[in-house]
C-alpha cells in the first residue's frame, strides 16, 4: 500500500513562544504527519518519523509502504523522502521476531542516544545505520553518499519521534560526533564429550550469528549451518579452513540443516562467505 501525505503547513513553533532565539532554526508542523497517523492505524506498532532531514528533501510528498518485508516476514512499514534531483531516504521500521539474529550484515557498532547502532558505509555504495527505540528496529539507508553522510543518517537516527507527538521538523541541528563500539569477542565453541568444538552458524537476512568465530588448532571442528527467514545467496556457504582449502554448503529450504566436519591444521584468519561473497564473516585459527 503506498499513501502520499500532501498536507503542507507553515506554522512555526517561534511564533506561538517556543522560546527560540533569532539565530536558532525555526520549526514547523510535518506535512506528512497526517498520511503517517492514518496508516498506522492498521499497524501493531507506532510509526516514527525524523525531526530533521538534510535541506532539499520533500516531507510533504513521502511515500509511505507497508509489507510483511521484515527481515523473518514481520509487518514493516518504510516512509521514502525524495529529492527533485531524484536522491532518496529510505526509513524503515518493524518489530523484529528475532532481534539477535537480525543483523546489518557488514556494519560497526556504534553509540547513539537510544543505546548501541549499527553503522555500513559501503565505498561508492549504500550507507545505512540500524537503532533499536524500544521495540522498533529502524533503518535508514541511503544510496547517495554526496548527499546522506555518516554525520546526517546519524542526525535523523538521534531525532526520531512518533507522527503523533513529534509534528515538528528543522534543517539544522548540531553535528555530532559519531563513537564507534568495539566488536563483542569472537564466539568459542566449546569442546564436546567426543572431543569436537561443535556449534551452530545460523545465516540470516541480516548476516551471519556468530559473525565471527575461534577455534583451536588440530581439535576436530562440527559446524552445523541453517538458515533463518529468507536469505537468497545466503543458503550457500563457503568456508575456508587453511591453505587453499575449502569446503562449501547449500541449504534446501529454510529447514534444511547442512554440517561441514574438519580438523584445522593452519593457525590464521580466513574469510567466509556466501556464492556471491555479499554475507561475510570470519573465522580464526589458534593455537
Amino acid at each position: 500500500m503506498v499513501v502520499l501525505g500532501v498536507v503542507t503547513i507553515a506554522i512555526t513553533l517561534a511564533a506561538v513562544g517556543c522560546g527560540l532565539s533569532e539565530d536558532e532554526p525555526a520549526l514547523a508542523e510535518a506535512p506528512e504527519a497526517d498520511a503517517v497517523l492514518a496508516v498506522q492505524q492498521h499497524l501493531p506498532f507506532q510509526i516514527l518519523i525524523p525531526l530533521y532531514l538534510p535541506k532539499g528533501f520533500d516531507r510533504s510528498t513521502v511515500n509511505i509502504r507497508v509489507d510483511e518485508g521484515g527481515p523473518s516476514g514481520e509487518p514493516l512499514v518504510e516512509l521514502a523522502y525524495r529529492m527533485r534531483r531524484g536522491q532518496t531516504i529510505n526509513i524503515r521500521q518493524w518489530v523484529p521476531l528475532n532481534p539477535e539474529l537480525e543483523t546489518l550484515a557488514g556494519s560497526k557498532p556504534i553509540e547513539t542516544k537510544w543505546g548501541k547502532g549499527w553503522m555500513l558505509t559501503q565505498a561508492r555504495g549504500v550507507i545505512a545505520l540500524w537503532v533499536d527505540i524500544g521495540p522498533l528496529r529502524v533503518s535508514i539507508y541511503s544510496h547517495d553518499q554526496d548527499v546522506l553522510t555518516r554525520e546526517k543518517i546519524f542526525q535523523i537516527a538521534e531525532t526520531m519521534g512518533p507522527a503523533s507527538r513529534r509534528q515538528v521538523f528543522t534543517f539544522e541541528v548540531p553535528k555530532p560526533e559519531i563513537r564507534e563500539i568495539p566488536p563483542p569477542p569472537p564466539f568459542e565453541p566449546e569442546i564436546n564429550e567426543d572431543g569436537v568444538q561443535e556449534f551452530t552458524l545460523t545465516i540470516t537476512p541480516g548476516g551471519y550469528s556468530p559473525i565471527r568465530i575461534n577455534v583451536k588448532r588440530d581439535i576436530p571442528v562440527k559446524l552445523h549451518f541453517r538458515a533463518l527467514g529468507q536469505v537468497g545467496c545466503g543458503n550457500t556457504l563457503i568456508l575456508p579452513i587453511g591453505g587453499a582449502s575449502a569446503q562449501s554448503v547449500t541449504l534446501e529450504s529454510e529447514q534444511d540443516e547442512k554440517i561441514i566436519e574438519f580438523t584445522p591444521q593452519q593457525t590464521g584468519e580466513f574469510t567466509f562467505f556466501c556464492g556471491h561473497y555479499m554475507y561475510r564473516g570470519i573465522l580464526t585459527i589458534v593455537e
